[in-house]
Formats: structure tokens, sequence, C-alpha cells
């Protein structure tokens, strides 16, 4: 008994001292993360703030070399998963704060803006849209400016589409990034990719698993969410990567100066987005924008990767066919690239809302 005891005290002791080091290891990198990318032009900004969205607290990240740039505010995917949003910004956003003020939005529900009070009806597609609009009235004013360029990703490609619907005066191109158009379409035609790829790949477990899954509508978002990881592991999410580095880009959670370990661990865990796709799941199946939109009033530029399976890019072409009287349509597509363009061709991303989108707009 005696020695148990001690065997359990040493483990006991060997478990705190790794927990400890792994701890002080993570705040460690966090300040070097945050000194070795600090802006310090004159008239630079780095600037995290907690403001008030549609009555609630949430959160942005400012940067940018030079405050009289024009403002790019970027809109995350998920929903709920801010996965290239404040947290990556310092290492994916390195050219793109030469040339624009960057802002990224941790939306309501999600990463820092998550708290246990939000209730499921706080959470719909126009109040993520309204959010967005109050977001770029407080931007406009602080930065005395009429116009910033929009860009959304995945899901925040809903919210950004929408908004510029709704308020073209106040953009000045919007950027839609694995744009969502029709979630049925799209989780049939995703489905039927599966479907295909577990049939090529002789894979019975695979075929068993994605038949019980069967085809949309989905039940629940555990089945999405199965339906999706077959998306991943047959390369329509990450073109030519393996899923998971997924993992990696997740530990940005933890070492980004800008979350607490808490809110790292909190998002990590998916707690903001297994809530806020529950709030959203019966609005996000009948999603279809092509019965909402007809005309777009601002440029708009479609940046898809061409191997994306996760919002295939055919249904992107068909939207783009039955817009009438659009100002200014572009598709852009990223040849090696799935659902991420932002991080499979960072370098191409970052060029084109450089010398394409800015460039296009100051030439007006």
């Amino acid at each position: 008994m005696k020695m148990l005891l001690e065997i359990i005290k040493w483990v006991v002791l060997i478990s705190g001292g790794l927990l400890l080091y792994v701890f002080i290891s993570l705040q460690v990198y966090r300040t070097y993360v945050k000194y070795s990318t600090k802006i310090d032009t004159p008239d630079g900004i780095s600037s995290l703030e907690e403001i008030k969205l549609g009555g609630e607290k949430q959160w942005i990240f400012i940067r940018g070399t030079n405050q009289n740039n024009p403002v790019l505010v970027f809109l995350h995917g998920g929903p709920g998963m801010p996965v290239f949003g404040m947290a990556s910004s310092r290492e994916l956003d390195v050219e793109l704060i030469e040339h624009f003020t960057v802002v990224h939005w941790d939306q309501r529900g999600t990463g820092k803006s998550y708290n246990d009070d939000l209730t499921m009806d706080s959470i719909t597609i126009d109040r993520l849209a309204e959010d967005c609009n109050e977001l770029i009235d407080y931007l406009r004013y602080r930065f005395n400016t009429q116009k910033v360029f929009l860009v959304g990703h995945s899901w925040g490609s809903v919210i950004g589409i929408k908004t510029v619907s709704k308020y073209p005066e106040k953009i000045h191109a919007f950027v839609g990034v694995g744009q969502i158009i029709d979630d049925y379409e799209r989780q049939m035609t995703t489905y039927n990719f599966i479907v295909e790829e577990s049939e090529k790949s002789d894979d019975v477990i695979a075929q068993n698993a994605i038949a019980a899954i069967g085809p949309p509508p989905f039940d629940t978002p555990e089945e999405l969410k199965e339906k999706d990881s077959y998306i991943a592991q047959y390369g329509g999410v990450m073109h030519g990567v393996n899923p998971a580095q997924m993992g990696i880009i997740m530990f940005n959670f933890l070492t980004s100066p800008e979350y607490s370990l808490s809110e790292g661990f909190q998002t990590v865990r998916m707690k903001g987005m297994d809530f806020t796709t529950r709030a959203l799941w019966d609005e996000m199946q009948k999603f279809d924008l092509t019965k909402e939109i007809e005309s777009i009033q601002v440029p708009i530029y479609f940046f898809e990767g061409k191997h994306d399976m996760a919002n295939p890019t055919i249904l992107i072409e068909d939207f783009i066919d039955k817009l009438d009287e659009s100002k200014d349509v572009n598709l852009i597509i990223f040849e090696k690239s799935g659902h991420f363009p932002m991080i499979e061709e960072k370098e191409k991303y970052q060029d084109q809302l450089i010398n394409v989108v800015l460039k296009e707009s100051q030439n007006e």
C-alpha cells in the first residue's frame, strides 16, 4: 500500500510538472508572437477592442501599418468557428496590413465573443448581418471613411453578402471566399462527392458509414459533421494537405496573444461552434441565395478553390449566370486550393486583394 501511494505521489508530481511546463511554454510563446509581430510604424495600429453590437459585447482586432489605409473587414466562417480570424491574423495578413487597416471580428457566440448568457434565439442570420452593419458603421466613424472592403469566408460569406445586398452604399467591394449559395444543393453535391470517392477507394467501411448518414437534408448537426469529415478525408477541404494539419492551425487559439488560454481551449473544444450551429440549424438548411438576391450593386469577387468540395465552385458559376444587372462580378479560381485559399495559396490570396480588388476600386 505504501509503495502504491508513493507511485501515485510521483505520478501526480510529474503530471503537475508537465502541465506547468506546457502552461509556461504557451505563455512564453504568446509573448514572443506578440512582440515579434509588433507594428511600430508612426501611423500603425494594433488594437484588441471590446465593443457592443446589437446590444451584445463582442471583440474585434484591428491591425495595419497606416491607419489612413482603406479598411478591410474579414468575416470568419463556421458558423461559430473563427479558424482564420483574429487568432491567425498575425500570420496570414502580413502583406495585407501594409495596404489595408484589417479588422477581424469574433461574431456573437464565437471565440472571444462567446458567453454562457447568450440564448439560441439571439443568433439569427439577419441579426448577424445587422451586427456586421453596426460594426461597419463603427469603423466608418472611427477611421473617417465612407466605405469599407468586406471579405467573407464560407459561413462569413453568408453574412457578408446579406450585408452588402442591404447596405451597398457602405461597401467598396465584397469578396466571397468559398461562397455559400444554396445550402441544400451544396449538401447534395458534397454528399454525391463522398459517395463517388468512397467507391473509387473501395473502402467498404466508409461506403457503409456514408450510406448510413444518407443524403440531405440531415436531421442533426452531428450527421452534417460526420459527412464533412469525409469531404476532408477525400481532399475536398484542403487540397493536397493532410487534414491533420488543421489541428496545427487550431493550435493558434492557444498561442494567440489575443486569446486567454481559457478562451483558446473553449474555442478548440468548439463550444461556440456547437452552440451557434444549433441556434442557426433551421435557417442554415433553408438558406438559398438564389431566392433572396437577384443583383448586387457593388463590385463583387468570388475567390474559389478549384478543388473546393465544401462549397463546390460549380454552384458559384450557376449563381453568377443568374445575377441580373449586377454592377461587376468576378470569379477568381485558385488552382491549387480547396476550401481555404487564404492558407493554401496565401501569397495569391493577398496579391489578389491588393493588386486586383483594391486597385480596381481606386480606378473607379
